[in-house]
């Protein structure tokens, strides 16, 4: 058989490199194939603002449903008889696997638990709980701000959300980890299969308790709202709870840390708008969607063809996979003025760094504010942080969650 012909944009999709900086490869996607077949990956590449858009507008012809089972699929079946949890979990409807009505049944009680009303009661926890990891890294030399800071603070607030005791939060962090390496390959991996198989095992095992109690007798936090009986019909089952914890967990805990890591580090490598943020506080919002915009920590969304639709001359069959490249849709000059230039008081959001339609991510809120507090807090903190001289700035080896494998500073 002869080996297949990959393309030059297939090679750099596929390079190990790409992570470095996707963001020339999006543009020559843009500019030379815009819906483009991956080979190495099977699956096609959106990079385009308008046709990423309109694929998370139309969840009928776009599905949610069904990617998760092709993607396994790449493991062989002896393998994935062996990953049962893996297998247990991605067959559960969840949040991100399904589309109306039965994903409207699934984010209901999800939304009930992300209120404006519960996130302004969290904010002084959020706050308090910054100063006291910015007391923590507040000492001469060098610190990992991201193994220190990002990293850990969004799974302190998700083990506070779920009732979890704050010390157990570095397993969320493993957890959190095993699952996202996973699922942000260009395709199934066995080693990373089995690692994130274990993780979810491990998670499992701890949360059937804390429902069995959240059940019994409800407390003010996450799981014991998941697990109300409501008057709408939207009660979710066994499996169906545990897979959104799951779900909520890395997905939550993954994209606010890598908010902050990427967007410290683009700060950081553009003074200007750094000491701009500095001075002008009050221009936290407006920056976090910025550096939401400007360098993602979710660069793509998967979703698989229901039928054969035609994209831009280039013929989608029904059951092919796509990907749409949120990432590279975000840097559209057709879409944005200047895109490849960072500007806190840019003004218009427009990203799509949450998703987009019924599929617009429900934690988005919590982890605006969650990095609004962080950039905030540690500004005002540390008027003259800045790279370590000689450090190497490193990314993981994932396409889909876009993050740094460390972040070394001096904050004195």
């Amino acid at each position: 058989m002869a080996a297949p012909s990959f393309t030059t944009l297939d090679r750099e999709l596929a390079d190990p490199e790409l992570v470095r900086d996707p963001y020339p490869t999006y543009a020559r996607l843009r500019a030379e194939d815009p819906v483009h077949w991956c080979e190495p990956w099977g699956q096609w590449v959106l990079t385009r603002f308008a046709d990423v858009q309109a694929v998370t507008l139309d969840p009928a012809r776009f599905s949610s449903a069904g990617w998760e089972g092709t993607y396994l699929g790449g493991l062989g079946s002896e393998t994935r008889a062996a990953l049962p949890d893996l297998e247990r979990h991605y067959s559960t409807s969840v949040l991100s696997n399904t589309d109306p009505p039965a994903h409207g049944r699934l984010r209901r009680p999800v939304v009930r638990s992300f209120t404006p009303r519960v996130l302004e009661a969290i904010r002084p926890d959020v706050e308090r709980l910054v100063e006291t990891m910015l007391n923590g890294v507040d000492r001469p030399g060098t610190v990992d701000f991201l193994a220190e800071f990002a990293y850990p603070l969004p799974a302190i607030v998700i083990a506070r959300l779920l009732g979890a005791p704050e010390a157990e939060a570095p397993r969320f962090e493993r957890w959190s980890a095993d699952i996202v390496a996973f699922v942000g390959s260009g395709r199934a991996l066995p080693d990373r299969a089995v690692r994130a198989d274990a993780s979810l095992g491990e998670f499992r095992a701890y949360l059937e308790p804390l429902i069995e109690e959240a059940r019994g007798r409800p407390r003010a936090d996450l799981i014991s709202t998941l697990a109300a009986t409501g008057d709408d019909g939207d009660d979710l089952g066994a499996d169906e709870l545990v897979s959104t914890c799951v779900t909520l967990l890395f997905a939550g805990h993954e994209t606010t840390a890598n908010l902050i890591g990427n967007g410290l580090l683009a700060l950081l490598r553009h003074p200007d708008e750094l000491e701009r943020l500095r001075e002008e506080p009050a221009l936290a919002a407006s920056a976090v969607e910025e550096l939401l915009r400007y360098d993602s920590p979710v660069q793509r969304l998967r979703r698989r063809a229901t039928e054969d639709v035609e994209l831009d001359g280039r013929a989608v069959r029904a059951g092919d996979l796509v990907m749409a490249f949120t990432g590279a849709a975000n840097r559209d000059p057709e879409r944005f003025d200047d895109p490849d230039r960072l500007d806190i008081a840019r003004g218009d959001a427009g990203h799509l760094s949450f998703g987009h339609g019924v599929h617009f991510c429900v934690g988005a809120a919590l982890s605006r504010l969650e990095a609004q507090v962080a950039f905030t807090g540690l500004l005002r903190r540390f008027p003259r942080l800045r790279l370590a001289p000689e450090a190497p700035v490193r990314w993981k080896p994932n396409i889909t969650f876009r993050g740094l494998e460390s972040l070394p500073l001096e904050l004195r």
